[in-house]
Parts: C-alpha cells; structure tokens; sequence
C-alpha cells in the first residue's frame, strides 16, 4: 500500500516533491520521484513495503525495456500466477514485486490486462514511447485515485492533501458536495468536497496524451453486468448448494487476501463478518493471527464487543489487542482524525482507534467490510423488501399512505415505506436531512447562484438497474454508502497508521457470486445473511453465529457534549459555519452540544465537517 502523486503537462520538480511529501503517512518505506521534462510528466511515491522488501520494490518503477514506468498503490494477489504467464511469454523481471507485473502487464495486454488483476489498486503508467499516460482504478475503488485538472494539464494523486499542499488548486469548497455531505454524512464520489477536483470512478480507466487531455476513458468492470449470465444461471440454486459453493469462494479470497512478505493481522468485532474472516484466515496462515478490537469505558459499556470479540479470538487461539478508548483520549485524538480525513466522514473514527493500534504491530489488516452490503445484513433490507411487497400488493391504494409524508421525517423509515418508490426508499438510507431539511438549513446565501442536485439523482442509476428489491437495495449500499464512506474512511485511516487494509469479501470473484445469488437464499423467513452464516456454520462458535445482528457505534454524542463540547462550540460559531448555516440553525447547535439526544448525529456531522474545513484551511 502507498501513495502515488502525479503531473501530466509540466513536469516540476518541486511542486511533485511537495505533493509526494503530503503522503508521506501513506509511505513510510520509501519515497521517489521522477521526471520526463521533455513529455512533460512527472510521477511520485510513498512507499509502504508488502511485498518485495528489498529496494527492487522502490518505486517509480520501469520495466526492464524502459519503455514504461508505474506509480502503483495496492496489492494484485494474483501477481504470481499473472508473472509466469508473462514470463512464458518472454518478459523478463528484475524484482520480484506486483509493481512490475502491472507495467508488463499493460506492456503486452494493454488496457486488457485489468480484467486479470485480482485485488486493489490506483496506479498511473507512462508510455514513454507513446507518449501517454494510462491512469485505473480497481473494480469497488477500494483505492483511491483523485485527479483535477489545470491550465498546464493534468494532476493526480491517492488523497486530496497532495493539490493543496501544492497549491495545484485553490482550497475551495463544492457547495453541491457540502449539500450532499448534509444528509450523507459524506461526499458522494466522482464529486469531492474540493472544487474542481475528481474521483475516477470505480472500475474505469483513463489514457491522457502528453499535454494532460483524455484522449480515451472507459468502464472496464460493473457489478450487474459481470454477473448478468450468473444471475440466470443461480436463480434455482438450493440454500444448501449456495452455502457450500460460497464457503469455497470464501476459502479462495482468504488464501488471496494472506499473500504478503509481512505477518497479516485482522480486525475483530463481535460480529460474523470479521469473525468469520479470521476463522477462515487461521487456516490459511502458519502463525497466530493477531486480532484488534476497540472499546469504550464503563460508562458507554452498551456500545461495547469486546466480551464478544474476545470470545471469538479464544476460539481460534489468536494474539488479541484490545484498544479501550476513553472519553479523555477521544477528546485528545479529535484533531488527528479530522486531520487524518482526506475529506470530512462522519464514520472515520472508530476504524482510527483501531488502525493506529493494529499499525503499531503489523503492516496488514483484514477486514470483513462489505458482508452487510453483498448478504442483506443491514436491518433496512428486510423492512425495505416488505415495503416493496406490500406496495406490489397495494397497487394504486399504495398511494393512500402518502398521508404519512405529512409526519415527521424520522418516521420516514417505518410507516412511510410502503409508499415510496424504491428512489425515495433509497433516500431514507442513514440520510440527516432531507431536500427540504436543508432549504431550512443553509444560509440563503449559501444556495445563491445555483441550484443543487437532489438526493435521489444519485440513486436513481442503481435503482433502475435491478427490479428485485434486495438486489437493488445491495446495489444501492455498494456503489453508495460502502464507497464513499466505508471504502474511503478504511484508507484514509489505515493509511494515516501505515497499515494496508483489505477488505476479503470485495474480492470481485467472490463478491460476483454473492451479488448474483438470488435474495431468497439471502434473507430466509426474515433471517438476514442466512447463507453466508449457513457456509460457517462448522467453522464460527455459536455464539457467534446466534448473536443478533447490531451496526459498530461510537459514543459520538456524549464525547460531543462531554470533553468535545468547547471545540463544538467554538466552530459552530466560526466564518464557515456563519456562511453555510443560519444563524438560528447555529443557535440549535449550541443548544443541541449542551444536551443532544443520544442519536442526534446531525450535529456530530455538522461538527465534523467545520473541524476539516478549518484544520484543512478550505474556505466555503
């Protein structure tokens, strides 16, 4: 894992130094930088070593013919398999890294060579005789890869901090992406929350000439299309059949996900995800896994798993760290999060508390993020999938419980259901503030001159896609929330401690499978994740598998009107916070810090959106 940094049109020494500088928490390792002054390019690294710990690894890195050199930032756990194919085909390797297989790779396959790859990764080539530039993302964008353009051409890096450190653009705020973090409580991806700077998005790739300009961009991977002949085919799959295929596909991924010249740790929860994570790791590894699992004091004790976790971890014998995070140390670390957020996300926090505890011991992490998204295991899949069948029941009179729209928002989620389209259904997921909400909210000032995108416009795309309702809400939660916060807030964070993070179940093998899966085998009689449990059931101890169902909290609230409360306060009142809300709306706020309700996470959000705003020195 590393961070990669870029300029295609000018080539400055300085300014690909300073951009490569602001990552160096991506890179401990290694840094390098490289120059063609007469394209004109330039690339930087930050390198953490994982595999190939020798300096062959160092990167910007060139094939043995010249022609072509990388920035990489990821793992490609099939990189092994894909060298001998290339070797066979007469290349020849001067490391033994996966770095290097990607630059041949593209060499004689061309932009084919990413249907190959089996992990994550962001990376940049230069084809120095072509002339071009080649830039990918993996299929879930597990990595991130940023880019904006400029009067000289082209800038590209892993986190935001690299343009601004740099002055390749002006600190300056999309107002679309503050109007959407108000009810995300994140960034909705390609938009970030800098003006003028992208994402490229998940399973693309961009080829640019020498002066910055695209000159081809294309879709390489998509979720529905990839598993539209698998859908067919598992439509009369047996519960039983699809648990015992999937444990295989489950046993494939771990033995991927473990490949690294460094000792691989894992999270743990009390949860079936990362349980079942390092029950299949312990049989793919030949030392004591080593488990991290966060806590909170006495007093949030309803919050906490480490009894559950700990449980799990005596099961397979790991090496168990517990992190207790108290309220002085959650106070004391407020800063370093916000800090360490590439872009404000109000669920950054708990994956920093851990990640700085398993980075003091090892460089690799496995993770069980995306068993919710791909198995139906969020609560709203259930009530979501009746509500579509009871308004399929209802026909026209559906629209009769439109009268519940007269109720307030927060009872949107139960009684309201039934009569919204899957769109509107789609906004009621974790939203903060609906489109109505937030005309209350902001500063009349603040909406002066445009008009933003409603909420539903980017759920519209997923919803369209499938007509089952489990499918569709599965698709919604990849491309949506598990990618612009969860996918976004693992790398930030982990890479903030040094630590890689991988996430098993978004092995696109063994997540095609799952996604195509028919949604009786998912949620059976109301039982969510009904066969990823049932193809664990002889590996994870019982109570693990009978505890129910409940999402990581933090005791956000109570640090916010506890040891947070004077910050709270102070940025509640500052320029930012004057320009983006009303001032009766700052007035609540304060009120709000005083005595908040324990779910009343707006104002945490809120929060933490001026806290990166200021400490990130972008103006509104």
């Amino acid at each position: 894992m590393c961070g990669i940094t870029g300029t295609i049109g000018w080539a400055d020494e300085k300014m690909i130094q300073r951009m490569t500088a602001a990552l160096d928490h991506r890179g401990p390792d290694a840094d390098g930088v490289r120059l063609w002054p007469d394209m004109p390019a330039a690339f930087g690294h930050r390198r953490l070593a994982i595999i190939d710990l020798t300096d062959a690894g160092r990167q910007p890195l060139c094939t043995r013919d010249g022609r072509y050199w990388i920035t990489f930032n990821g793992e490609i756990y099939n990189y092994r398999e894909l060298r001998a194919q290339l070797v066979d085909k007469g290349v020849a390797f001067s490391s033994h890294t996966d770095t290097e297989v990607v630059a041949a790779a593209y060499g004689i396959w061309g932009t084919a060579c990413l249907q190959r790859f089996r992990g994550m990764f962001a990376f940049a080539i230069v084809d120095t005789a072509e002339q071009t530039v080649f830039l990918a993302r993996d299929r879930f964008g597990i990595k991130p890869l940023y880019y904006t353009r400029t009067r000289d051409g082209l800038a590209f890096a892993s986190e935001i901090r690299a343009f601004t450190a740099a002055a390749v653009v002006s600190p300056r705020a999309d107002r679309q992406a503050i109007w959407d973090y108000l009810s995300l409580g994140s960034v909705a991806q390609p938009r970030t929350i800098l003006h003028g700077v992208r994402m490229l998005e998940p399973g693309h790739w961009m080829k640019v000439d020498r002066r910055g300009k695209t000159r081809e961009k294309a879709c390489y991977w998509d979720l529905v299309d990839a598993t539209e002949t698998a859908r067919s085919t598992l439509q009369s799959i047996q519960p039983r059949e699809a648990a015992e295929q999937l444990r295989a596909k489950l046993d494939a991924a771990t033995a991927c996900h473990v490949v690294a010249d460094v000792p691989v740790g894992a999270f743990l929860s009390g949860g079936v995800d990362s349980a079942a994570m390092v029950g299949l790791m312990a049989g793919h590894v030949s030392y004591p896994v080593q488990t991290f699992t966060v806590g909170f004091e006495d007093q949030h004790s309803l919050l906490n798993e480490t009894d559950a976790a700990r449980r799990t971890a005596a099961h397979f014998g790991t090496d168990h760290h517990e992190v207790i995070v108290t309220d002085a140390e959650a106070a004391a670390s407020f800063e370093p999060v916000v800090q360490a957020l590439d872009q404000p996300s109000m669920d950054g926090a708990n994956t920093f508390f851990v990640a700085r505890s398993a980075g003091r011991t090892v460089k690799v992490a496995l993770s069980g993020l995306g068993g919710d998204e791909l198995f139906a295991g969020y609560p709203h899949f259930v009530r979501h999938s009746r509500a579509a069948r009871l308004r399929e029941k209802l026909g026209v009179f559906s629209r009769l419980l439109a009268v519940t729209r007269l109720l307030p928002n927060r009872c949107r989620h139960n009684l309201m259901l039934p009569a919204l389209t899957p769109v509107e259904r789609a906004e009621t997921l974790r939203c903060k503030a609906y489109e109505d909400d937030k005309t209350h909210l902001v500063n009349p000032s603040f909406l002066y001159g445009w008009k933003p995108e409603p909420l539903q416009t980017l759920y519209e795309p997923a919803v369209r896609r499938m007509k089952d309702p489990v499918s569709q809400l599965s698709l919604v939660e990849l491309t949506g929330y598990m990618c612009r916060t969860l996918l976004r807030d693992v790398d930030t964070m982990g890479m903030a401690h040094g630590l890689e993070i991988r996430p098993i179940l978004l092995d696109h093998e063994l997540a095609q499978f799952a996604f195509a899966l028919p949604s009786r085998v998912k949620l059976q009689a109301g039982r969510s994740k009904a066969v990823f449990a049932d193809a664990l059931a002889d590996l994870l101890p019982r109570s693990v598998l009978s505890r129910p169902k409940r999402g990581f909290e933090l005791p956000l609230m109570r640090w916010l009107s506890g040891p947070l409360k004077p910050h709270a306060q102070r940025v509640l009142g500052d320029r930012n916070a004057r320009q983006i809300f009303r001032e009766s709306v700052l007035r609540r706020g304060m009120l709000a810090v005083e005595s908040p309700g324990p779910r009343d996470f707006r104002w945490w959000c809120i929060v933490v959106l001026l806290s990166w705003l200021e400490l990130s020195g972008v103006t509104v």
